[in-house]
């Protein structure tokens, strides 16, 4: 296979981010078809210039030019997508989050070991932003020492006409968990310090708060809130016993500080400009989707680590709604 022919499922606004980070990768991927039901939305694809569109997505897994499936749709659709996708014999990247229920979690790791040969993954884009992966390559060597604790912080209050697609994320009651979309904030600290073993939290009418204990041994905090008065912060600080890594948004721009001592002399990390604003990460997360099929490679985010995501996550809510401490179930 010399290029992935990719079919777009959903074009909405992450939609149209994805298609934008496959037309900037023309060597590696193709968008060939997208499954677009309303008459706007294909009025909209039209205008990409993509030579197929679908109605119906079981129609497109049909065609067999197609050679993996990107599933932007709401929450509530991402599990059964993926698996038709996967029992059809594509690849197949999905939205976040990547599915919405135990069930569903179980449903997928049992469609995952059917299809050992097929690339699946999670689009949980924090991963493909620069400034984050140097924090975790830089954790990941060991530079800051062993880590101990770990915070992030997901704070925003949208604006429906930015984000209008915002309006179906929560067209069941299991999107709108009580920890909400910061399932962002849970995957950035997973993916930085590996398996969660217990987690507890509370929360208010305008805030919450969840507590994970980590196999590793290390704490870790994340803080959500749709009602806060100031522009959009999704932060991470990372502690370990030779070092601090903190990572904060400034205007539109994500700036990182490497700090080895308690002088004011720390190593600046890559800058990434605001999300969907000019920001590279679609480009990177196609191109490693892409990639990990034409090399055979993990991709950044395989689906089994989306699913331990939603486990982590769905802990929490349980522990939010009955008070008590949980263990993570995988």
């Amino acid at each position: 296979m010399e290029k992935v022919k990719v079919c777009l499922v959903g074009c909405g606004w992450t939609g149209a981010n994805h298609f934008n980070g496959y037309r900037a990768i023309p060597e590696k991927a193709e968008v060939i078809a997208v499954v677009a039901r309303s008459d706007e939305s294909r009025a909209k694809v039209e205008g990409w210039g993509v030579p197929k569109i679908y109605r119906s997505f079981d129609e497109a897994l049909k065609d067999d030019e197609i050679d993996a499936v990107d599933i932007c749709t709401p929450h509530y659709l991402h599990a059964e997508m993926l698996i038709g996708a996967l029992e059809a014999g594509k690849h197949a990247i999905g939205e976040t989050p990547a599915c919405v229920t135990r069930a569903e979690c179980e449903q997928l790791r049992i469609e995952l070991w059917k299809h050992p040969d097929l690339k699946a993954a999670t689009g949980h884009i924090c991963r493909s932003w620069p400034t984050y992966a140097q924090a975790k390559r830089i954790t990941s060597e060991g530079k800051i020492g062993g880590v101990f604790y770990l915070s992030s912080n997901y704070a925003h209050k949208p604006d429906p006409d930015e984000y209008p697609s915002a309006r179906t994320w929560g067209r069941t009651p299991y999107a709108r968990t009580r920890l909400g979309i910061s399932y962002h904030s849970v995957d950035l600290l997973r993916w930085i310090a590996g398996d969660v073993d217990e987690v507890y939290g509370d929360y208010t009418p305008h805030a919450r708060l969840a507590i994970l204990n980590f196999k590793n041994g290390a704490m870790g905090k994340v803080f959500s809130s749709g009602a806060v008065v100031r522009p959009y912060i999704m932060s991470l600080s990372v502690y370990g016993d030779e070092g601090t890594i903190i990572c904060w948004w400034e205007e539109d721009i994500l700036h990182g500080h490497l700090h080895k001592s308690a002088e004011w002399t720390p190593e600046s990390l890559e800058t990434t400009p605001m999300h969907g604003r000019g920001s590279p990460e679609w480009q990177y997360e196609m191109e490693n989707f892409v990639t990990s099929i034409l090399e055979d490679k993990r991709p950044v985010c395989p689906l089994s680590e989306g699913i331990k995501t939603v486990e982590t996550c769905l802990a929490i809510d349980e522990a939010m709604t009955y008070g008590i401490k949980v263990r993570v179930r995988h």
